[in-house]
C-alpha cells in the first residue's frame, strides 16, 4: 500500500495536466477574491452615503426624490412575480387603465430586475426591493468600471477610482433619485471589456458571442433605452477605432461580425419582447425634449456637496455634470497622449456622446441658439427620435472613468512629484462628492392608513375597477401592496397617458383638479365607459373632489384618510 501511495505521489507531482489543474483552481478562486472585495468597498460605501437613513426602515422609507416616480416602479417589481405566479401576460396587463389596459413592452418595466429580486418582493414588499436596487446601482456600475479600467491599466489603486468616477457620477446619483432603469448602468463597461478582450485574442469567439448575448439581453431587460442607445455608441466606437488604426482592421471587421450574431441571438431570446413591442399596442412618446446644456458640464448641480443648499443654476442638467477638473484632467490626458490612438479613440468617444447629449440645437447656460447640431440628423431616425440625448452623457462619464484611471496609473509628469497629478484627481473628486443626507434620496412614504392598515379589505372587492385621487403617482404603489386586489381605471406607467384615458376631456381635471365646463356629464361619462365600481380619494389631496364627485348622487364614506364612494351598478 505504501508503494502504491507512493506511486501515486509521484505520478501527481509528474503529471503536468494535474499540476496544471490544480493552478488554474488556485488562479481562480484568487481572481474570485481580487474581483469581488471592490464590490463589497463599493457597496459599503453607498450604504454610507445614502442607506443610513433608510436603513430599519426599508418598507417606509425609500432612497427617492419623492414617492411618485418610484410608486410606478414598485408596481414593475410586483407586477412581474404576480403575473408569472398567476399565469397572467405579463406584457399586456389590465390592471391599471382597466378596461382597456396597457402594453408594457413600451414601458420602462425591468422585467429582468424585478424577476431577479422577486424572492425580496414577496416576502418584503416592493419598496424593500426599490430600496436595495438604488443602493446596489451604484455599487455594481461602479464594480464593473473597476473591472474595465483594471483591465486596461493593469493597476488596482487607479480603478478604483476610475470605478467611482463612474458608478458615483452626478448622472448615476440623478437617476438614483427616481430612475433606476437609468442608474443600474453596470453593464456599460462590461460591453466595452468584452469587446477589448475580443480585439486582444483572450476571449474565445463562442465564448465571446455567449458572454455579450447575456449582457445584451440583460441589459434589454433592465432598460431598452439604454440598450438602444448603447448600440448606437457601440457603434460609433467602432467606426472610430476602424478609422483609427488601419492594421487592426480585419480583426475589428471580425469583432462587428461576432456582435452581430450577439444581437441576433438576443433578439432571439427577448422576441416576447420584440413581439408586443412591434405589433402590440403602440403610446405616443413621452416627454422626449429634454436636451443637455453645454454649461451644465461645468456647473455644479444641487445634488453635489460643492453646491450644498444652494439653488439650481440656470442651465443646469444634473446629469451631465463633469466638474471643471474633471474636464481639465481630461484635456491635459489627450495633450500628453497627443500621438496615442488609444487616447483620441477614447477622447472622440466622449466627444461624440457630448454632442450628441447637446440635442438638435445648442443651449448655452439656458438660452437656445440657431447652432444646428448632429443629432438634429440622427433624431430622425426610427427608435432614435424617442431618446432622451441629455442621457446620453453615461457614456461620456464611461470614458472619463476611463482616463482617469489610465492618467493615474502613468508615471510623473516631466519629472514633476505624483502628488499633482493626484491632487488633480482629488479636485475632480470633490467637485462630485454627494450631497451626502440629501432629501433628494430620502423620502418617506405616506399612504393613507385606508391602505396602510388594511382597511381596504373591508370595502374593495376583487373585481372592482377603482377610480383613485391621486390619478397617477403613488395608486401604483397601493395596489401592488394589496396584491392586485383591484384593478385602477387610471394609473401611471411612465409612459405618456394612453389614449384610453385622455379621450376624455375630465382626464384633465382628475390630474389638476381644475373643474372644466360640464365637468359633471364628463365625470359620468368616463366613469361608465370605464365601468369603474369605487372612487378612492386621498382626503390630503387639495382638490374640488367632494363637488366633483357629488355630480354621481354619491355620499362618502371617510375612514382611514380617504373618502371612499361605492358607485351601484345601475338598473
Amino acid at each position: 500500500m505504501t508503494s502504491t501511495v507512493a506511486t501515486n505521489e509521484t505520478s501527481d507531482r509528474s503529471d503536468p495536466s494535474s499540476k496544471g489543474r490544480s493552478e488554474r483552481t488556485t488562479s481562480s478562486a484568487a481572481r474570485w477574491r481580487e474581483n469581488l472585495w471592490p464590490l463589497f468597498l463599493y457597496t459599503v460605501l453607498s450604504l454610507l452615503l445614502f442607506g443610513i437613513p433608510v436603513l430599519g426602515h426599508f418598507g417606509s422609507r425609500i432612497v427617492a426624490a419623492d414617492a411618485i416616480d418610484s410608486s410606478q416602479f414598485m408596481w414593475f417589481f410586483a407586477w412581474w412575480p404576480h403575473a408569472l405566479l398567476h399565469g397572467l401576460n405579463p406584457f399586456v396587463t389590465q390592471e391599471v387603465f382597466a378596461p382597456q389596459g396597457f402594453n408594457l413592452s413600451w414601458a420602462t418595466a425591468m422585467p429582468g430586475p424585478s424577476i431577479l429580486m422577486s424572492p425580496i418582493t414577496l416576502a418584503f414588499g416592493p419598496a424593500v426591493t426599490w430600496n436595495v436596487i438604488q443602493l446596489l446601482a451604484p455599487a455594481l456600475s461602479a464594480w464593473t468600471a473597476f473591472l474595465l479600467c483594471r483591465h486596461v491599466t493593469a493597476r488596482v489603486v487607479p480603478s478604483l477610482i476610475g470605478g467611482y468616477v463612474f458608478g458615483f457620477s452626478p448622472y448615476v446619483l440623478t437617476h438614483m433619485t427616481g430612475g433606476p432603469f437609468l442608474a443600474l448602468v453596470a453593464l456599460l463597461p462590461v460591453f466595452v471589456l468584452l469587446t477589448l478582450r475580443r480585439v486582444e485574442g483572450s476571449i474565445a469567439p463562442r465564448r465571446f458571442v455567449l458572454a455579450m448575448t447575456a449582457a445584451l439581453t440583460a441589459q434589454y431587460l433592465i432598460s431598452s433605452e439604454v440598450f438602444l442607445t448603447s448600440t448606437l455608441f457601440g457603434t460609433v466606437a467602432l467606426v472610430i477605432a476602424f478609422v483609427l488604426f488601419a492594421e487592426r482592421r480585419a480583426t475589428l471587421f471580425g469583432v462587428g461580425k461576432l456582435v452581430v450574431a450577439a444581437y441576433a441571438a438576443t433578439a432571439i431570446l427577448i422576441s416576447p419582447f420584440l413581439y408586443y413591442f412591434f405589433f402590440g399596442h403602440h403610446y405616443p412618446p413621452g416627454a422626449t425634449f429634454f436636451t443637455a446644456d453645454l454649461t451644465s458640464y461645468v456647473i455644479p448641480p444641487p445634488l453635489v456637496a460643492l453646491t450644498r443648499h444652494q439653488p439650481a443654476f440656470a442651465g443646469s442638467n444634473d446629469e451631465t455634470y463633469l466638474g471643471l477638473p474633471l474636464i481639465i484632467l481630461m484635456c491635459v490626458f489627450l495633450w500628453q497622449q497627443r500621438r496615442s490612438r488609444s487616447a483620441w479613440l477614447i477622447m472622440l468617444s466622449a466627444l461624440t456622446a457630448g454632442i450628441f447629449s447637446l440635442g438638435g440645437y445648442l443651449w448655452v447656460h439656458g438660452t437656445l441658439t440657431s447652432i444646428p447640431l448632429p443629432w438634429k440628423l440622427f433624431g430622425q431616425l426610427p427608435l432614435l427620435r424617442y431618446a432622451i440625448t441629455l442621457r446620453f452623457a453615461v457614456f461620456v462619464v464611461l470614458p472619463a472613468a476611463l482616463i482617469v484611471a489610465m492618467w493615474l496609473s502613468r508615471g510623473p509628469i516631466r519629472g514633476r512629484p505624483a502628488v499633482i497629478r493626484w491632487g488633480l484627481v482629488g479636485l475632480a473628486i470633490v467637485f462630485i462628492v454627494p450631497d451626502v443626507g440629501s432629501s433628494i434620496w430620502n423620502t418617506k412614504i405616506k399612504d393613507p392608513a385606508f391602505f396602510a392598515s388594511g382597511t381596504y379589505r373591508a370595502y374593495l372587492r376583487p373585481s372592482d375597477r377603482v377610480l383613485t385621487i391621486p390619478a397617477w403617482g403613488p395608486n401604483d404603489r397601493w395596489q401592488a401592496d394589496t396584491g392586485f386586489r383591484f384593478k385602477l381605471a387610471d394609473g401611471y406607467v411612465g409612459q405618456g397617458f394612453p389614449a384610453s384615458v385622455t379621450r376624455y376631456p375630465i382626464w384633465s381635471t382628475l390630474l389638476s383638479g381644475s373643474l372644466t365646463q360640464d365637468y359633471a356629464g364628463e365625470l359620468r361619462r368616463f366613469v361608465t365607459a370605464k365601468g369603474v365600481t369605487a372612487i378612492v380619494v386621498d382626503e390630503t389631496v387639495p382638490g374640488p373632489w367632494r363637488t366633483l364627485f357629488s355630480t354621481l348622487g354619491l355620499r362618502p364614506v371617510s375612514t382611514g384618510g380617504v373618502l371612499f364612494y361605492r358607485i351601484r351598478p345601475s338598473r
